[in-house]
This record gives structure tokens, sequence and C-alpha cells, in this order.
């Protein structure tokens, strides 16, 4: 008998399984959101259309999906490995910025089981982490027979949004990426103390670069609406001086 193919969970989250209306009925949401789940993410994963909302409120920069090398946008969220600066020790995440999508649609993802010798297409699966659901909850995903209720909506429809702005998002990335417009940089930064921050391995685009498109590849740019997230991501980099504001006023 082949083995079960093995889920990789998102970063941040624990074990996944596959949603099972039956298995996981009667269990919803704790009352109170705990975002410690994340509390050892420095940066998420942000899709195209979430730009001019999170740049408001994060640094914005691109990284090497591991991989398949292709470039992902990144809302920052500390300055040193497994530092989140938005999230406080009793798992509260900080009050009036906006809430990435990734973030929101915890404990739920959508994973991919690679084709092989049983499954000659790769298979798409909504899974869960067990431990972001409780059988205390009033507001069950999901009733006795199975059968989805209206707590289950707007994770449905957030989890359909992701899905469909991800490509458009590798789209951006991958014309970003043959424009050669991307380029290596660290976030540096000097604390009072003198301890140099230094996050590697981010990319940005290069403004000397851009100014330099053809003329084509501008109007494509602008008619695809990627003109408008390429400066939301610029100006978003101005945040790295609020992360250094959050990491010296912290307890």
């Amino acid at each position: 008998m082949a083995k079960p193919a093995k889920l990789i969970s998102p970063p941040g989250y624990g074990p996944v399984v596959p949603l099972d209306r039956h298995r996981h009925a009667g269990l919803g949401f704790v009352t109170e959101p705990d975002y410690r789940w994340a509390a050892s993410l420095n940066a998420v994963f942000i899709n195209a259309a979430e730009f001019f909302k999170a740049a408001l409120d994060y640094p914005i920069a691109f990284a090497r999906e591991p991989g398949s090398g292709e470039y992902l946008p990144m809302a920052i969220l500390g300055l040193k490995s497994r530092q989140n600066l938005y999230v406080d020790a009793h798992g509260r995440w900080r009050e009036h910025v906006y809430l990435p999508s990734y973030v929101r649609r915890y404990p739920f993802c959508i994973a991919e089981l690679p084709a092989g010798p049983q499954r000659p297409q790769a298979q798409r699966l909504v899974c869960v982490d067990e431990r972001g659901l409780t059988a205390e909850s009033r507001k069950p995903l999901f009733d006795t027979n199975g059968a989805s209720t209206p707590a289950w909506e707007p994770i449905h429809k957030l989890m359909e949004a992701m899905e469909g702005a991800l490509q458009q998002t590798r789209v951006l990335a991958h014309r970003l990426e043959a424009l050669d417009l991307l380029v290596p940089f660290d976030a540096m930064a000097l604390p009072k103390k003198g301890e140099r921050t230094r996050l590697q391995g981010l990319y940005r685009v290069d403004e000397t670069r851009l100014a330099d498109v053809q003329a084509r590849d501008v109007r494509t740019l602008l008619r695809k609406g990627e003109l408008r997230a390429v400066y939301a991501h610029l100006l978003s980099l101005e945040n790295f001086g609020r992360l250094l504001d959050y990491s010296q006023t912290r307890k």
C-alpha cells in the first residue's frame, strides 16, 4: 500500500490535515483570536491585491521561494530572524494596522499534493491546523451533519480570493523579473545601543532601472494595474523605520 503523501505546513502552522466536514463538525474558532502561532514569523506572504492597504503599515519586499526560486512579495514583520513586532506576548496583533490575508485565513490553508504514480495530476486540498479549532465555539463551521454554516462562508470566500490573487501576484513578480527590475538589498538598522540589525535575502524594485524601462513595457505595467503596485512597494520601504521604532519601544 502506498504511503499517504505528506502535507507541508505553511510557515507558522503546526501539522495540517485535510479538512473533513464530518471529522471537524461542531468545531469553530476560539472567541478571542490568538496570534501566537505567528509570533516567530518575521515575514508573511502577501498578495499583490493587498499592496495598497499593507503598504501603510508594513515594508513590502520580495524574497525567493526556496523550492521554485520564484520571487514572492512579503510583508516584513520584524528586523531579525523569528521576530514579529506586530504580535505581543498575549497573542494580540498590533491594533489599527492592516491584517494580512495570510494571517486572517489561519488555521486553514491550501496544500498541494504533487502528481505521482497514484495521482496523475497535482491536487490541491483545503487543510487545517487543528490547534486553531475548538469544540467550545458558539459558531461551529460545520453542523453535526457536516453541512457548512454561515460561520464558514467568510473563510471560504477568503480562501477563494487568495487563490485567485495568487496567479495575479505571480504574473506581477514574473514581469518584474523579466524586466530585470528586482535587485537584492539588505534592510539595515542601527538601534540606539549600537547593535546593527540586518535582514538579508530581500529584493526590491530598482528605481533607476524602472526609469529606463521601455515605453511599451511601462504601458503594460500601467494597463495591468501593476505600476501602482510597484509604487506601493517602493513607498512601503519607508516602514522599515517604523519597525525600528517598534523594536526600540517593545518591552
